[in-house]
């Protein structure tokens, strides 16, 4: 780093200098100690505080400034100065004088590192000016002076400075490899600016797009390590993470550079943070940040049409939640559909607010009881969020609905998956019940399976179940397959007598809840079976026969068939 160059450097009374290492910090100037004692000895009491000496002071603040309370070294500095300062007066001698101003250069190159430390660079600069102006050949002032305007970014500052410390020092071999890395630094900048322009005007479909972002991030990077308070290269910055579409992280740097003084009314920095507001999904802040950029400036072409187009997919996902709520589901789809259609391209940059919107539509999907459509939704939410929780959710539920051992396996992976992204207890709770849930179903998934032998799906309502027992027995009648091989005979009994056992379970709510809840088949009659296990009790059922004779005359007659008996219906 640039302000970490150098040693810190104490004088003690009558030694040598004593020398502590402090790589991250700037040292403190101690070029003028000659002469100190004889220079105090001079003040006039009554300049003096307390009778306390500048050199004191001084000291003071050097040992504040190496515990590291550099505002403590700061206000230590200040009394130095300000005493230094009023010593200075007619009665000195030329001699006297210039000492004395050089004691008071150091002081104020010394306050100037304790600036530094606390990110106050203005500060820092003006006392470096004021370090020159009483010592014109201060070198230290000029380098320090160079390097904190480095690290604000002046990088033309920065090598004027330089120069001007050069022409005391020409042979400084640490200057001119200073000054060489400034070089540097602008040939990278420029190189960064001009692949994020490259990037801005193909709006990222070049050949080699993301290359370039990379490139351009991983040099901007560079420049930051010396530059660390340049805002306008954290600006650059801010529109790399963007074009990789690290957004988060785009985000948090707009807020710091507000924090750090860049200001509201810089449109370039609203509109950035506008951009990574939609692509996290906050599409309201977003346009409230729009309607700032053309506030400040109402010809701003790429924000009005920013704009337009976030106002377009906000109306019609509004559109949409409205329908949803209204329970018409269908409209609340076309809605969705709609807003999806209207979302930039690539689909990265709005990932996250076309998750929101893909899980929306998963909803009305699951409402209209679509569920291989739901499962589609999820999917794409999830592949552009893939820390999505309540699409992980949704998706698992409608696996669980079209029910098998496949579905229920992924079912239970997806719930596995929201478990470690839950929150809140509560959340984890519902979670893994959940997931209990899900593995009974997987278990049931390799045996007899009563809705899938109806060809119904486990939300499916009474009357469906009904009407696909009905379709069911009547295909698997006996009686319909009198002609048929042996081999055949016994399937269709088989399978006659799997629908009647089947729809005697699912139309009966009690049976159905705890056929549901993993109740062995044979323990569905007992109401103190608990999944897995046989309690006492048995399941004896009806026969077959009779409950299709039963559930016939319910529906208003046998429709051509007649009798009664094992083998007594007989089709026209």
């Amino acid at each position: 780093a640039y302000l970490a160059d150098d040693e810190m450097t104490t004088v003690e009374d009558g030694g040598s200098p004593v020398v502590h290492n402090q790589s991250a910090t700037e040292s403190m100037d101690q070029s003028a100690t000659v002469n100190e004692e004889k220079m105090n000895n001079k003040m006039d009491e009554e300049s003096v505080d307390d009778g306390v000496g500048h050199a004191e002071h001084k000291d003071n603040g050097n040992a504040c400034y190496l515990k590291g309370d550099y505002r403590g070294a700061i206000a230590h500095y200040t009394l130095a100065i300000e005493t230094a300062r009023s010593d200075l007066n007619d009665e000195l001698t030329d001699e006297e004088t210039k000492e004395l101003k050089t004691l008071l250069a150091s002081y104020y190159s010394n306050r100037a590192a304790a600036f530094t430390m606390i990110l106050k660079h203005d500060e820092a600069i003006t006392d470096c000016d004021s370090a020159i102006e009483h010592n014109p050949d201060f070198f230290k002032a000029f380098t320090r002076k160079a390097k904190i305007l480095t690290t604000k970014g002046d990088l033309d500052g920065a090598l004027k400075t330089f120069s001007l410390a050069l022409v005391r020092d020409p042979n400084n071999a640490k200057t001119i490899k200073d000054k060489d890395e400034v070089l540097e630094v602008k040939q990278r900048f420029q190189n960064a600016t001009n692949l994020i322009k490259k990037h801005r005007d193909s709006g990222g479909t070049h050949p080699g797009a993301q290359r370039d972002a990379k490139q351009a991030l991983a040099l901007i990077e560079i420049i930051l390590s010396p530059c660390r308070a340049w805002k306008e290269a954290m600006l650059l910055k801010v529109e790399a993470l963007n074009n990789l579409a690290r957004f988060e992280e785009a985000y948090a740097l707009t807020t710091k550079l507000i924090r750090l003084g860049m200001g509201n009314q810089n449109t370039e920095l609203v509109l950035l943070r506008a951009e990574s507001l939609f692509a996290i999904g906050q599409i309201d802040d977003a346009i409230t940040h729009l309607r700032q950029v053309i506030g400040f400036d109402p010809d701003h072409a790429r924000a009005k049409v920013i704009l337009r187009t976030l106002r377009t997919l906000a109306k019609k996902k509004a559109e949409g939640d409205v329908a949803y709520k209204a329970r018409d589901f269908e409209k609340a789809m076309a809605e969705y559909s709609l807003a999806l259609e209207m979302c930039p391209c690539p689909p990265r940059e709005s990932a996250s607010y076309r998750a929101k919107v893909l899980f929306n539509r998963a909803s009305s999907h699951a409402a209209l009881r679509n569920h291989n459509e739901v499962i589609d939704d999820c999917t794409e939410a999830i592949q552009l969020d893939n820390e999505y929780t309540k699409a992980y959710k949704r998706r698992a539920a409608s696996l669980l609905i079209i029910g098998g051992k496949e579905e229920c396996e992924k079912a239970t992976r997806d719930y596995e998956k929201a478990l470690k992204l839950a929150k809140t207890d509560e959340e984890k709770e519902d979670i893994e019940k959940k997931i209990r849930s899900a593995q009974v179903q997987l278990k049931r998934a390799s045996r007899k399976d009563f809705y899938k032998i109806l060809g119904v799906t486990r939300d499916a309502t009474d009357a469906e179940i009904k009407k696909s027992y009905r379709k069911k027995a009547l295909k698997w009648h006996p009686d319909r397959h009198g002609n048929s091989t042996e081999e055949q005979k016994k399937k269709a009994e088989e399978t006659f007598r799997d629908v009647n056992l089947a729809y005697e379970v699912l139309s009966d709510p009690q049976k159905k809840q705890r056929y549901d809840e993993g109740v062995e088949e044979q323990d569905l009659d007992n109401p103190h079976a608990r999944p897995g296990g046989h309690d006492m009790g048995g399941h004896g059922g009806i026969d077959p026969n009779v409950l299709f004779q039963m559930f016939m005359q319910q529906q208003g007659g046998m429709g051509g068939m007649g009798g009664s008996g094992r083998n007594s219906f007989h089709f026209g």
